[in-house]
């Protein structure tokens, strides 16, 4: 068995991998070509820092990585880690991280990053094992929008000034990676963000990425909840079809009950954000 990164991998070889590793996971899909390369754009997947596992030349398993530097640490998120199956029980996740940790070491890192489904024990206990630590909940939600009612004293249209700090001072709760800013600066041109005014003032925005029918973030000034702005925002953006909303901290009861009775989506999957220091 040989381990490297994933520099010189190819995109189908790591889709094919990638597909087969997930066949039969406790939530299964499958990724498109151009759903894998729209994740590694929008994850910042770094293929320098990414892992693999080869045996007689051919990839088995892999761990897909990007690193941000945030309050003056350096942080690697695991963006997916996947094995074949008939590569399971040789210990290769543990393999890996050995290989890449020295390499990450170098490059200034100080802590692993990573989400792992509430109901997958053993892999909860796998990445214990290797010192990673549960450190929150994250809420995944699902379905069609309840088009409620609005506030007709707010405007909302397309945002396109992101003065971050400001924002900032609306939040309750930090976005996990994928809504990180790190990965929505700058915002993606696919990417649809929408802001509520009241007058000149921004009270509310929703950052939504339509192709993969996902909200990143969503939040309303704490002096304008409970009027009808958040429900705006989503209206906005509805059209027949399901959205998602992944990875919302449970530490926000207020924001679990909106999306749940007013929006009506549904807590379909949690996960666990896992860390270790280096």
């Amino acid at each position: 068995m040989e381990f490297k990164t994933l520099k010189n991998v190819d995109v189908e070889e790591l889709l094919a991998v990638f597909n087969y590793s997930f066949s039969d996971y406790i939530v299964p899909f499958h990724l498109t070509r151009e759903v894998l390369i729209s994740k590694i754009a929008a994850e910042k997947l770094d293929m320098d820092i990414s892992v693999g596992a080869f045996e007689d030349g051919k990839l088995v398993s892999f761990i897909l990585q990007s690193e941000k530097r945030e309050d003056g640490q350096k942080i690697i998120y695991n963006g997916g880690t996947g094995v074949v199956p008939e590569s399971r029980g040789k210990g290769l996740v543990r393999k890996m991280y050995d290989f890449i940790i020295p390499v990450l070491k170098e490059r200034g890192a100080n802590i692993l990053l990573l989400e792992v489904i509430e109901g997958n024990a053993a892999a909860i206990r796998a990445y214990e094992n290797l010192g990673f630590t549960i450190v929150r909940k994250l809420l995944c939600f699902k379905g069609n929008i309840n088009s409620g009612v609005t506030n007709s004293e707010i405007t909302i249209k397309e945002m396109k000034d992101f003065q971050w700090e400001n924002l900032f001072s609306f939040w309750d709760i930090e976005p996990s990676w994928q809504g990180s800013v790190y990965v929505l600066n700058p915002m993606p041109e696919t990417y649809q963000a929408l802001g509520a005014y009241s007058g000149e003032n921004m009270v509310g925005y929703i950052i939504y990425n339509p192709a993969a029918r996902k909200v990143l973030q969503v939040a309303v000034h704490k002096n304008y909840r409970k009027q009808g702005i958040g429900t705006g925002l989503f209206t906005a953006i509805a059209d027949g079809q399901p959205i998602a909303i992944n990875n919302v901290d449970d530490i926000s009861k207020e924001t679990e009950r909106f999306l749940d009775q007013k929006i009506g989506l549904q807590n379909w999957l949690s996960q666990f954000e896992m860390k270790r220091s280096l």
